[in-house]
């Protein structure tokens, strides 16, 4: 008996706590489907890889710099469909040759390539 009456106190706590959670006007069941979107994005941003290996360049232009910091001067520029190896990245920042010298490249503007190419 007791069993079914905590069973029941924690249905009508989740059914309070969800009740609770929409927003003035709008359907519960939209707030919980916007969620169950956010936590899918979520899902497929970890499952993006980061490291050490073949890249391709998604932007039009992309800068490349002799530090990984905005400031850091350009030394030249790589186009788009560009194929290039990365050999760490560094918050948010992709290490790579770049006229045999070490340079860096946003990270945002690569997309990985798992083959070789």
């Amino acid at each position: 008996m007791k069993i079914i009456m905590l069973c029941c106190l924690g249905l009508s706590f989740t059914l309070t706590a969800q009740a609770n959670s929409c927003l003035k006007g709008q359907a519960c069941y939209q707030v919980q489907k916007n969620a169950h979107q956010s936590s899918a994005q979520k899902m497929s941003r970890k499952k993006l890889y980061r490291g050490a290996g073949h890249y391709v360049v998604t932007a039009k232009r992309l800068n490349v710099r002799g530090d990984n910091l905005l400031d850091g001067r350009p030394v030249g520029q790589l186009a788009y469909g560009e194929n290039i190896y990365v050999y760490r990245f560094s918050q948010g920042w992709a290490m790579i040759q770049f006229r045999n010298e070490v340079a860096w490249v946003s990270g945002r503007y690569l997309k990985y390539q798992p083959y070789n190419f």
